[in-house]
């Protein structure tokens, strides 16, 4: 792979090494509207900054892969590292190849529409994708000099922090932006925005009132979000690591933990049960164990308000057994392996509570329980006959209590059986009786 070049150059007033166009942009800056220049800015004095905003949880990333060390994007390698994460070029970033190449293209075709967002000393507020895609068409293109200016406001440096968030989440974060954050970079914006306006009356309003298109309420369930996403990194032992959370799936798994949390304390559940059931939610969360879909069965189970009864009580109770143990399960959580016989423990439990819940909901259907139970007994004959099972000690320990558990199936399928034909000769008693008394027409 070619290299960006060298490391940036740096320059006192930004401004005076670009060219004034007869652009302007307004942003809010100290409490009123400005309309700033837009600039051709020279591509050699700029650097990425993912410190924050849309690609917060690449810098983590970096981080991540180098601890201990000093990350100045300014310095050739840093930049050729972010360059590679922004192309999606990077371990883990493989989602960005797809914006990257329609940006890259986009480029070439039209040239650049809309501009940018840098700060006075060459670091990009708004547009480091875009950066990212000129410095690959200067590599790549007969004609380079097209691509070696980023057309962008530069911001003085008298803009404080405060005034940087709000242009930065105005930018990027509306909901009629082309490419939004991730969910992850969302909420890391919107946490960025509960610090820096703390010693407001209302935080939530103010950062609602910055991002187009999200109101109070909805900034109100992200801030529950990352709080306990930040409690959830706490507790399996890779504090601020947000990589691990990037994905659109695990995001919503956490929203579906946020409102069976919610529901539990409206019941009025006592403080050890709730917080069984949030480290219930890690394990299911970290470990994957069950679907965002899945979770709401949880909820079904629990049952809504104080004296609402839920649909299987039992079943929920045996599923908490997962987080009953606080310290062995955050030592269960903080190491790397998935599969461990915790895991499987996990599996397990969770697995029968989705096959309690199922039979719950199929409770009025009878020959579709016996039809499934058949199924699943024909699929062991099968198993244990071909031999398709691990041979590992943990499975063979397993099989050895399988008989004990074959008995009580035979001694309910007894019942079952027994309790049908009470029911039919019961039926047949009525329906003769409606005969004799000429009901039945």
């Amino acid at each position: 792979m070619k290299r960006t070049g060298q490391e940036n150059k740096k320059v006192a007033n930004l401004k005076e090494v670009s060219v004034e166009t007869d652009r302007r942009e307004l942003f809010w800056i100290k409490g009123k509207r400005q309309e700033l220049e837009v600039y051709r800015v020279p591509t050699k004095f700029l650097y990425f900054n993912i410190e924050n905003g849309r690609y917060a949880d690449k810098m983590v990333q970096l981080r991540e892969d180098n601890l201990g060390v000093e990350i100045d994007p300014r310095q050739d390698k840093w930049k050729n590292s972010i360059w590679k994460m922004l192309k999606g070029e990077y371990f883990g970033t493989e989602r960005d190849v797809e914006p990257f190449n329609k940006l890259r293209d986009d480029l070439v075709g039209r040239t650049q529409l809309r501009p940018g967002v840098v700060l006075f000393d060459g670091g990009v507020l708004d547009g480091n994708r875009r950066l990212a895609a000129m410095l690959q068409l200067q590599v790549t293109e007969k004609n380079p000099s097209r691509f070696e200016y980023l057309d962008a406001v530069i911001l003085d440096a008298d803009v404080g922090p405060e005034d940087r968030w709000r242009i930065e989440a105005g930018v990027q974060i509306g909901r009629d932006e082309k490419h939004p954050y991730s969910p992850i970079n969302e909420l890391l914006k919107i946490q960025e925005g509960l610090f820096l306006f703390k010693g407001k009356t209302s935080p939530e309003k103010e950062i609602s009132r910055v991002i187009y298109g999200i109101s109070e309420e909805e900034v109100k369930r992200d801030v529950l979000k990352i709080r306990l996403i930040n409690e959830y990194l706490d507790f399996i032992g890779k504090t601020k690591a947000y990589n691990e959370v990037g994905e659109q799936k695990i995001i919503e798994r956490f929203e579906e933990a946020i409102q069976t949390l919610e529901q539990a304390k409206k019941r009025g559940t006592s403080a050890p049960e709730i917080a069984k059931l949030k480290l219930t939610l890690f394990a299911i969360i970290r470990d994957k164990l069950m679907t965002n879909w899945e979770m709401r069965e949880i909820r079904t189970a629990m049952g809504k308000g104080k004296t609402g009864k839920g649909k299987n009580e039992k079943a929920l109770v045996q599923l908490l057994e997962i987080g009953a143990k606080p310290q062995k399960l955050k030592e269960a959580l903080s190491t790397k392996a998935s599969i461990s016989p915790v895991h499987s423990k996990h599996d397990e439990i969770t697995r029968s509570f989705i096959d309690k819940m199922d039979a719950q909901e199929k409770a009025d259907k009878p020959l579709e329980l016996a039809n499934k139970a058949n199924t699943h007994l024909n699929q062991l004959l099968n198993t244990l006959t071909e031999g398709k099972f691990s041979h590992t000690s943990d499975s063979m320990q397993k099989l050895e209590q399988l008989p004990n558990v074959l008995r009580e199936v035979i001694d309910v399928a007894k019942k079952c059986f027994l309790k049908t034909a009470d029911l039919r000769k019961k039926k047949s008693t009525a329906s003769t009786k409606k005969l004799e008394q000429g009901k039945l027409f």
